[in-house]
């Protein structure tokens, strides 16, 4: 008999995010052997119903998964086999099997980040996500998301973009694409990426499958990074999931203000790293995986390119106070497009003041308080709009 019969037996009889399946298998040699027990030792952490569960040995349901899954072309990797994330095994709480989709490649040698986020992002947002995931992807990081709206989904698209490899771990069955919306993402991700699901084709939607779901984003990867998260954000449970396993948690700094950016900024002043620039999350890594990750140029650099030049163009609007029409001037940045109020206010700052502005003459200048003025200064840096000279000014580009 097909030897992951037992995996999805135990997956089936302990469900997903239980501690007892990571318990078992590293006192067991797998999942048959588990199978085969008469009586499970009382000291292991096995509610009633699981226990239950595992003494039904009726093999049923878990055969009409294993049928299933060669229908649809689904590999199943149980705990033990080769191609199962290492990572993985090391959590508290690791999936007994995972089910499988798409270009399946071993990933235990290959430096994997997660870059995960809000689905409500903002043009920014979805922008800085796809250059970050694009740029791992050209060092040779393997990106990972959860395919959800906003964030997840531009992680995904700026990695295929670059030609990269993206693993999708998703919250519900492996043979559905949710959002329905990323359902011709899904099929990308199977074509030229890996789609990674403990949920058996078929399965109904669990309650709380999300959640569980960002442990295992969290534990597969070497690091993690959150790009635009809001102050109750999912992405924010995956931070902490690989928190408290260890890894590396970057953060990229938000507009004050932002509904968008509390949690990353929340994130910052609990003493999460900073993420400026795609080689602070690489920079170790190419340390770590000489044969596997490459820094670019482009990766020490902000994102910045020759055809972004600054314009700008009057525009009339009515004062609300005065109902007077008052000419405004507008700047717009190509691949950013109109700016916030902050920037704009921070770039008339800077406009003249011939060799740059150290950034207390900035809070001078714009009347913004010191905190919004750093944030917008790092936004506007990250985009190419100005930039730092080596005695710390500021100047436009």
């Amino acid at each position: 008999m097909d030897k992951d019969v037992y995996y999805v037996w135990l997956a089936q009889a302990l469900g997903t995010g239980s501690r007892a399946a990571g318990e078992l298998l590293r006192r067991y040699s797998s999942a048959e052997q588990i199978y085969s027990l008469d009586e499970y030792p009382s000291e292991l952490r096995i509610s009633a119903r699981q226990l239950r569960a595992l003494c039904d040995k009726d093999l049923t349901s878990a055969l009409s998964v294993i049928e299933r899954c060669a229908k649809l072309g689904v590999k199943v990797l149980g705990y033990y086999d080769a191609l199962f994330p290492e990572r993985l095994r090391a959590i508290n709480d690791p999936p007994a099997a995972l089910y499988c989709r798409g270009n399946i490649r071993d990933l235990n040698p290959e430096y994997l980040v997660s870059v995960v986020g809000t689905r409500s992002m903002t043009e920014y947002g979805g922008k800085i996500t796809e250059y970050f995931a694009g740029e791992f992807a050209s060092a040779g990081a393997v990106v990972v998301s959860g395919m959800a709206a906003g964030i997840d989904a531009a992680a995904h698209r700026g990695c295929l973009a670059h030609g990269g490899y993206t693993v999708a771990i998703l919250g519900t069955a492996i043979d559905r694409a949710y959002p329905p919306e990323n359902e011709q993402l899904y099929y990308s991700i199977v074509n030229k990426g890996m789609v990674i699901s403990e949920y058996a084709p078929g399965s109904e939607y669990v309650r709380n499958c999300f959640p569980k779901r960002n442990r295992l984003i969290a534990g597969i990867s070497n690091a993690t990074l959150v790009t635009e998260a809001g102050e109750h954000s999912g992405a924010l449970i995956t931070a902490k999931d690989a928190i408290m396993q260890g890894k590396e948690v970057y953060a990229l700094p938000g507009l004050s203000g932002s509904k968008q950016s509390v949690g990353t900024n929340t994130l910052l002043q609990k003493g999460v790293r900073l993420a400026y620039r795609p080689s602070d999350v690489l920079a170790a890594a190419e340390l770590l995986y000489p044969d596997k990750i490459r820094i670019t140029a482009e990766s020490y650099r902000t994102e910045r390119s020759a055809d972004m030049i600054p314009s700008h163009h009057a525009e009339t609007r009515v004062s609300p106070a005065t109902g007077v029409e008052e000419v405004h001037t507008v700047y717009s940045y190509e691949k950013i497009g109109k700016l916030e109020p902050d920037e704009v206010t921070v770039v008339m700052a800077l406009k003249g003041s011939g060799g740059g502005l150290f950034t207390d003459e900035v809070v001078s200048a714009s009347g913004l308080d010191a905190g919004t003025v750093m944030s917008t200064l790092t936004v506007l840096e990250v985009y190419g709009v100005v930039s730092q000279k080596n005695d710390g000014r500021y100047v436009l580009v």
